[in-house]
């Protein structure tokens, strides 16, 4: 029997029992996947020895001993083993081993039966509809369950948050079957969706599917300034020779690289991954991967969005505002939602807008945060928690002094500069004036001496005459 045809390729099944029986006549339920190592307890109190103990299997008809006088009988490629208190172990479960088993000891006897929950998505009628089945089953399949056993089946979504909303409906024909009914969107594609088992309140098993849907796209959710990778799936189909090609809004990323000298956040990877290093809302969109030939066939589908918390302070009251930022592919859906949580919540105030392709929930703070609070954004699907994006008062309040002493020694620096300059200035100032009172000065002083100089060659000329004269006077005289 093919097990990946009955199960699907994405169904994981988690391991839960239990260990009283449902009421005096049943036997006690326990469930496993296929695969899984089980160990049935024989379930009476005290067992001296094992030699007195039988263990059977209950198929449609018939009884089978698979264990007789504390002795396995039933050599079917290793299936059973008896441990040391008497209980039976299946070492790899197959599906045909989903039946009952009942542990005999004289008078005494214990039954077991064995179940395995499964997911099965069933075509429906309607395109546009995912129908998901939920069972226990045995190895024939489905047998219901009575209405006394206290089991339940609830779905929920990949978190373990029940699954509700307007495109989700449920149907419940059994105790132990219920269907899913989903109205698709290309985003329900590779999404995880879960069946629970409860009993008494308590969780028993729990199976997770995976859904396909044609042509969708994986819908990923990302902090801003973190890395992300992006899964080329699919690839099987890929020839030889050809190589894979990634595109941002059907856009080469070749288009999309750094200039010479700037850091390449966009890598692929050996295994066809896209990596981005550090992830902002400029790479917010749809990815798809796909091959270098003509032909340029599809691979995979990836709608990426980015969330960001920027810290924003009003210089005239001093109150701090935090703003969440989801920056969608396309326009954000109506079930996305932003919420704040932290350790001191008073008095805060949250505005959710939604504008263009960006959803935001700006908080108001009355005070700047004193203590070393983290405050933290998380968006929401359908009431599943998809990312978060945190929000560190004390690591802010260090930036922001770092910030502060940067700017205090470039203040600073400018400040010294500038009286560097000044004083420059000044002694340049104050040379060219010494400069020209220097020439005033020399001016002066040679127009002093050019003075002199005339003054005492009038006097020369005048003393001349003065001599010339008196020879005369005296000649005159003698005469």
């Amino acid at each position: 029997m093919n097990f990946q045809s009955l199960f699907g390729p994405y169904l994981i099944i988690s391991v839960l029992w239990t260990s009283d029986a449902l009421y005096s006549s049943d036997p006690v339920l326990q469930f496993a996947i296929p695969g899984d190592r089980v160990t049935l307890s024989c379930g009476f109190p005290s067992i001296g020895s094992c030699s007195s103990l039988n263990w059977t299997v209950r198929d449609m008809i018939w009884d089978t001993e698979v264990v007789t006088a504390g002795k396995v009988t039933y050599f079917k490629a290793n299936k059973h083993r008896l441990l040391k208190d008497c209980s039976l172990e299946i070492p790899q479960m197959e599906r045909e081993d989903a039946k009952v088993y009942t542990c005999q000891s004289g008078a005494l006897n214990s039954s077991v039966s064995l179940r395995f929950l499964e997911i099965n998505e069933t075509k429906s009628p309607a395109e546009d509809t995912i129908e998901l089945h939920c069972s226990l089953s045995i190895f024939i399949g489905f047998v219901p369950c009575e209405n006394n056993t206290g089991i339940h089946i609830k779905w929920t979504t990949e978190d373990d948050v029940p699954i509700t909303g307007k495109r989700f409906r449920f149907e419940n024909p059994n105790f132990c079957f219920s269907k899913l009914f989903i109205t698709k969107k290309l985003t329900d594609h590779h999404r995880t969706w879960k069946c629970q088992i409860t009993q008494n309140d308590g969780v028993k098993a729990v199976a997770s599917y995976k859904t396909t849907v044609r042509d969708g796209l994986e819908e990923v959710f990302n902090a801003v300034g973190e890395s992300v990778s992006l899964l080329c799936r699919n690839t099987s189909s890929l020839r030889l020779g050809d190589s894979i090609e990634w595109t941002l809004n059907k856009k080469p990323l070749a288009d999309m690289l750094p200039e010479n000298g700037q850091t390449n956040v966009l890598n692929v990877s050996k295994d066809l991954s896209l990596v981005i290093s550090k992830l902002s809302p400029l790479y917010a969109g749809d990815y798809q991967c796909m091959s270098s030939s003509d032909e340029q066939r599809v691979f995979y589908k990836f709608r990426l969005h980015t969330l960001d918390v920027i810290a924003k302070s009003d210089p005239v009251d001093g109150n701090l505002s935090l703003i969440c930022v989801l920056t969608c592919a396309k326009e954000c859906e109506e079930n996305f939602n932003l919420t704040w949580s932290g350790s001191n919540q008073d008095g805060w105030e949250g505005n959710l807008l939604n504008v263009n392709n960006t959803l935001i929930n700006e908080l108001l703070l009355p005070v700047w945060p004193v203590r070393s609070d983290v405050i933290i954004c998380s968006v929401y699907r359908e009431g599943s928690l998809m990312a978060s994006k945190s929000w560190s008062s004390v690591k802010s309040l260090q930036t922001l002094v770092w910030l502060g002493v940067i700017l205090g020694l470039l203040l600073c620096a400018a400040a010294g500069v500038f009286i560097h300059w000044k004083r420059k200035h000044n002694k340049d100032l104050s040379s060219e004036s010494a400069d020209e009172l220097s020439s005033i000065a020399m001016t002066h002083v040679y127009d002093v001496i050019q003075d002199g100089e005339v003054q005492q060659q009038g006097s020369l000329k005048r003393e001349v005459p003065t001599t010339d004269d008196g020879l005369y006077n005296l000649l005159q005289t003698v005469n």
